[in-house]
């Protein structure tokens, strides 16, 4: 097993000049995995009339995309049969909500840290339903059990679904979703859970949760190619979910009908088994994650140590941690942008900044390639540009 940390960044192509502690917003994919993916596309282009009509043929149950979807199923908990790819979660999101049966005066509940196109989607929903959207403000500081109570306190009788963050975007926030889950649907709100970082960053076991559907995207920490997410529905008979794009096979079963929607690129689905074994070569998930998490909560240590405390208790993270950043006038997001640019610019830092809740807003990722060194030098370099404080 390869040793973590620095040692292990000849594995990626990142910059060898830079301290990469963002990897929650992209991803970054390894060279083994998009070798694999160089097969598959190699694989289509020799035949593609084999490789669209048989090899990933939405007619045929066993099809290649059915075959790494069970491989995947196996990974999360959850059935590969009720698992759709899609390109990414703001897809699969959209998928949901144009299949929900809403009417005027309906409502969709969302935490306030939702995920800006998980919202536009939902505005959009509700413009063409009349239902409206309910903004759920979290406790501040934020607490795992004061969560669910608020949650479940903004349920009305016109509640219909409630999209929550397992692990949100902005603030890192690891949220008790199978509580959650569970409190909603005890008051017959369907549930949808944005997973947008779960798979490959926690253990995660779908069908545990016990959410309607669930949703994450496959190319951050589980390492595979861009434009690779999943859509699990608890029943694929609950709602008639279909691809946004209605194209040959859209008669076909969920989650057959978006196998194929027009010819495109499905090698980054393909692909999601190397993603899983190239884990393995590093020890398997259960190392990765230990490793991970640890760091994360080293690292915080180290900038708490200069005055940057998390915005949250350590038991709301996971391999993402947020810090507040203080500064003596309000803060506006452009902050956050200039923060980003000029770390990296500057210093070969690359780094997550926001300006959320009116504080401005610092996320650092652990991963497998990173030491607690580049924290320290994130640290060193606030200390210099007069953070926090300044």
């Amino acid at each position: 097993m390869p040793q973590f940390g620095r040692s292990l960044r000849p594995l990626w192509h990142l910059e060898p000049d830079g301290v990469f502690l963002n990897h929650g917003s992209f991803g970054a994919c390894p060279k083994a995995v998009l070798a694999a993916q160089a097969r598959w596309r190699e694989t289509m282009e020799r035949q593609p009339d084999v490789f669209f009509r048989q090899t990933t043929s939405a007619l045929n149950p066993d099809n290649a995309l059915r075959q790494a979807a069970r491989r995947l199923g196996q990974f999360v908990g959850a059935s590969g049969d009720h698992i759709a790819f899609v390109s990414n979660l703001t897809e699969a999101v959209s998928s949901v909500l144009r299949a929900l049966p809403l009417q005027a005066g309906d409502e969709i509940l969302l935490l306030d840290c939702v995920y800006d196109a998980v919202r536009r989607a939902v505005e959009e929903k509700c413009r063409t339903t009349g239902a409206r959207a309910v903004i759920v403000s979290l406790p501040a500081p934020p607490c795992p059990h004061k969560s669910i109570a608020h949650v479940t306190d903004a349920v009305t009788p016109r509640t219909r679904l409630a999209i929550l963050d397992h692990i949100a975007s902005a603030p890192a926030l690891l949220f008790p979703v199978k509580a959650m889950t569970a409190a909603l649907q005890a008051k017959g709100v369907r549930v949808l859970v944005d997973g947008a970082h779960a798979l490959g960053h926690i253990n995660l076991a779908i069908d545990d949760i016990g959410a309607d559907w669930y949703t994450a995207n496959a190319h951050k920490w589980l390492y595979a190619p861009k434009g690779s997410a999943i859509l699990h529905a608890r029943d694929p008979k609950a709602i008639d979910l279909r691809p946004l794009a209605v194209s040959h096979y859209a008669a076909e079963p969920f989650p057959l009908c978006f196998d194929y929607v027009g010819t495109r690129d499905v090698s980054p689905f393909l692909t999601i088994p190397d993603a899983l074994a190239f884990i393995d070569t590093l020890g398997g998930a259960g190392a990765l994650i230990h490793y991970m998490h640890g760091l994360s909560r080293a690292g915080a240590s180290v900038l708490a140590q200069r005055g940057i405390e998390p915005i949250a208790p350590d038991t709301m993270f996971a391999a993402m941690h947020a810090f507040h950043l203080p500064q003596r006038r309000p803060v506006a997001p452009e902050d956050a942008l200039e923060i980003m640019d000029r770390f990296w610019d500057r210093h070969r830092i690359q780094l997550a900044a926001s300006a959320w809740n009116n504080r401005l807003v610092l996320r650092l990722s652990a991963q497998a390639y990173v030491g607690l060194e580049d924290y320290h030098h994130v640290a060193e370099t606030l200390d210099r540009h007069g953070w926090p404080g300044r």
